[in-house]
């Protein structure tokens, strides 16, 4: 049994819930959102609520324009596939950087949310990621599927998820020159290739990541799910949170297990710190469930597992 990891709640939402397909969560101030890679909205709610299906979610339309877009649950042909949410700190704010995958055309734009006036406008546009798909260091050569983002308000960190040809790319950014309008190429400052776990001889892919800003740690998660290419769904194995120091070097490895030391066989797209304990830190997982039921989970980190292992 992993006793470096204590699930502490875990809520369960229903099939006819209006949470679905859970791909990244992120907290600003006391308020947590989430997102779903089949809906063209974030959903947000107090961190002082209960977080269980009777949690009542307002819903924060992902428009750039004034148009009015669909509140539902779209197609897989359609959904922007927003993969990607994290956290970022621009012109002195906190806003939320919504990111969608890329893998296909509808699927390359990503958007900057601003909490303090709720403005939405394109931060990544389909030349970044066209450079993107063209960048041997981050996709190894396969397709991009963009899977996580994260910043430690300086930087910023794009992961390709890895899992089809084993290529776990990470590009990193110079925040303040994308934010003085340069491109993505020009911003470029390095390159990264993380090593990362296996079940059962299937490869992982990274799903989210969190840079812990005050231990200069990135903590992410990586989900084990047997398919063969950036479309299709798989069966999933389990998933693992992971820390890495801020250049790519694996610091821990953590196997998400129930309490009697089984392998929990979920999806974990999303994680966000919460808050410190005295026993160790408390993040928020989200999983998908490609059709079934997302969940919330509620874990806590002691302090030996942010530590080298």
């Amino acid at each position: 049994m992993n006793t470096a990891i204590r699930i502490l709640e875990r809520f369960v939402f229903t099939q006819d819930s209006e949470v679905s397909a859970l791909s990244g969560v992120a907290c600003i101030g006391d308020d947590v959102y989430f997102v779903g890679d089949d809906v063209r909205y974030l959903l947000k709610t107090n961190r002082n609520n209960n977080l269980t299906s009777a949690a009542v979610f307002e819903k924060v339309p992902l428009s750039e324009s004034s148009e009015q877009i669909s509140l539902s649950i779209l197609s897989k042909a359609k959904k922007p596939d927003f993969e990607a949410l994290s956290c970022i700190t621009l012109d002195g704010q906190q806003q939320l950087l919504v990111m969608g995958s890329g893998s296909t055309e509808n699927r390359k734009q990503a958007l900057l949310y601003n909490p303090s006036n709720n403005q939405i406008r394109i931060f990544l546009d389909a030349i970044d990621y066209h450079f993107l798909e063209n960048s041997v260091e981050l996709t190894g050569g396969a397709d991009l599927n963009i899977e996580a983002i994260c910043s430690d308000d300086r930087h910023l960190y794009i992961f390709q998820r890895g899992n089809i040809n084993r290529h776990h790319g990470v590009l990193v950014f110079n925040l303040a020159k994308i934010q003085a309008g340069k491109s993505l190429e020009s911003a470029l400052i390095n390159s990264l290739n993380l090593n990362l776990p296996e079940i059962e001889g299937a490869a992982s892919g990274i799903s989210d990541a969190y840079f812990f800003v005050d231990k200069k740690l990135i903590v992410a998660t990586a989900a084990v799910e047997q398919t063969l290419n950036t479309y299709d769904d798989g069966d999933v194995l389990g998933s693992f949170i992971l820390v890495f120091s801020p250049d790519g070097k694996a610091l821990a490895t953590h196997l998400i297990q129930d309490a009697k030391g089984q392998t929990l066989p979920i999806k974990v797209e999303g994680i966000t710190w919460l808050e410190s304990r005295s026993d160790g830190e408390v993040f928020l997982l989200v999983t998908d469930s490609d059709g079934g039921e997302s969940e919330i989970l509620k874990v806590l980190l002691s302090h030996s597992a942010l530590e080298t292992s």
